[in-house]
């Protein structure tokens, strides 16, 4: 896959086609997400805005943490770039007001939001059966996006149990892939926001502050990439494969397309990126 950027002059900045691009894992990561909840907390937190969060809390109509969030978005207008309520981030953005003790918020309605972490089996998944050592051989390849329960219990429990750095919650807009085959699960693959400011990137970018802050959103970064198996070829197929459908997927999910795909690996796993056109920018 051929991939480039062009520059617009005045435009702003425009890409053609999905441009990839990778980092060392050394590398910083600042989340965007991180960054929408610092600009929330901001808010919240400014002394002319006290009054009316205060009467958005004593409203007896929330019933729990969630619903106060989607209250706090309504009043005072927190929605991302295509107009959804940022509820997520300004859960999170409250919590940390209870933490400071400006706020009291309801008891965390679920195990997960009292730290739990992310739903997994407790066993591992089992070991793909038969798998062959070349790609050729490998039968009923298939990488499936994960959009219920049970996908992502199995999604989270792989990361958990054999990928080095375990599980993840996803921050900001996302996409999970199970790889799966006749042999059986091969491999979990995802998709987060990127990292708020990279040096090496803004220069490969080569755009400026005001359009990365008006862009940022189309860059995505692979979280986490693991395949089980020793199989000839088997990861940078399924690389290959998990990248001609992520745009579309974040079209039909987010209502826009990534230009840019951003990740970080250990120098001893760059094959299998260098082979899909991942560039090493830093």
């Amino acid at each position: 896959m051929q991939a480039f950027a062009d520059r617009l002059g005045a435009q702003g900045l425009a890409c053609h086609v999905p441009t990839i691009g990778y980092q060392h894992s050394k590398t910083c990561r600042l989340c965007y997400g991180i960054f929408q909840q610092n600009q929330i907390l901001r808010t919240l937190s400014a002394a002319r805005n006290g009054e009316r969060l205060k009467a958005i809390l004593a409203d007896d109509r929330w019933q729990h943490r969630t619903q106060i969030a989607r209250g706090v978005c309504e009043e005072f207008g927190f929605v991302d770039a295509r107009g959804v309520l940022q509820v997520a981030t300004c859960a999170k953005a409250l919590s940390k007001l209870e933490a400071r003790g400006r706020i009291m918020l309801p008891a965390p309605a679920n195990r997960y939001a009292e730290g739990a972490g992310p739903c997994k089996n407790e066993e591992r998944v089992p070991e793909p059966v038969a798998l062959p050592k070349t790609l050729h051989g490998v039968r009923g390849l298939t990488v499936e996006m994960v959009e219920t329960d049970t996908p992502r219990r199995v999604w989270n429990t792989l990361l958990h149990f054999e990928h080095p750095r375990g599980t993840t919650t996803l921050i900001g807009a996302q996409a999970r892939y199970l790889v799966c085959s006749a042999h059986g699960y091969q491999g979990a693959v995802g998709f987060s926001a990127a990292a708020l400011r990279l040096a090496c990137r803004e220069h490969w970018m080569a755009w400026s502050d005001e359009q990365r802050k008006a862009h940022l959103h189309r860059v995505v970064c692979m979280s986490r990439f693991l395949v089980r198996g020793e199989c000839q070829h088997l990861a940078s197929h399924v690389l290959g494969k998990v990248l001609q459908r992520v745009a579309g997927d974040f079209r039909d999910r987010y209502d826009y397309r990534p230009w840019v795909v951003e990740t970080y690996v250990d120098p001893k796993w760059e094959g299998s990126k260098r082979a899909v056109n991942y560039i090493l920018i830093g």
